[in-house]
């Protein structure tokens, strides 16, 4: 039968498997050995922070930072505030086969938060495409200034890749720079919109009625 009245599709895939297979036997090497090699995934930068109550630090409060790659496997690890409040973690990575997948979508899961009974305080949740470090949640992390009594709040931070869509995230702390607040949330769920990043002006979601927390 002549070539040419195969399926394009087939034809390139053939091409693409020789490219894969040939190389390797002619090294005498295990063809699937390129799927079983790891890569090295960034699950977390290096965190600093301070956790206050109405403004006074708060010390020995348990922070657990949970990571969380395709493999769902939670990777938690947990630091202790001084005396003054402040707590740390170490950049987190591990090395996982998942990247060599042919068809993935890498996604990484952070969170840092503090237990209070059955509910969660949250410093930080955030999910991170890719498997590199990024930057931006880089600086974000550098310091998070906690204090307890906030709400907690979904906001928006630049994105370096595209100035058009921004990154986002949930915290109760709060940053002086690349912060645009979007969203209060209570008991889960988004109830509130933030205008102009501005806490005065704020309505709540459903009603559009003008509100003050």
């Amino acid at each position: 039968m002549n070539i040419s009245s195969y399926n394009p599709r087939f034809i390139i895939l053939f091409i693409l498997a020789c490219l894969i297979i040939f190389p390797a036997i002619s090294q005498g090497e295990d063809m699937f050995s390129w799927f079983r090699k790891k890569k090295e995934v960034f699950l977390s930068p290096e965190v600093n922070g301070i956790v206050t109550e109405n403004g006074a630090p708060i010390a020995n409060l348990e922070i657990i930072r949970s990571l969380m790659y395709l493999d769902e496997i939670d990777r938690r690890d947990t630091a202790i505030t001084d005396e003054d409040g402040r707590f740390h973690f170490p950049k987190k990575t591990i090395f996982s086969s998942i990247p060599n997948k042919l068809i993935v979508e890498n996604r990484i899961s952070q969170e840092i938060f503090i237990r209070n009974d059955d509910n969660k305080i949250e410093l930080w949740s955030a999910n991170q495409s890719g498997i590199k470090e990024i930057p931006e949640y880089t600086n974000k992390l550098a310091f998070i200034n906690c204090e307890v009594t906030n709400k907690l709040v979904r906001f928006e931070f630049k994105n370096y890749n595209n100035e058009h869509l921004n990154r986002i995230a949930s915290s109760i702390c709060r940053w002086e720079d690349d912060y645009i607040p979007t969203h209060i949330i209570e008991n889960g769920e988004i109830k509130y919109k933030i205008h102009d990043g501005d806490f005065n002006k704020i309505t709540e979601l459903f009603t559009g009625k003008e509100v003050e927390l």
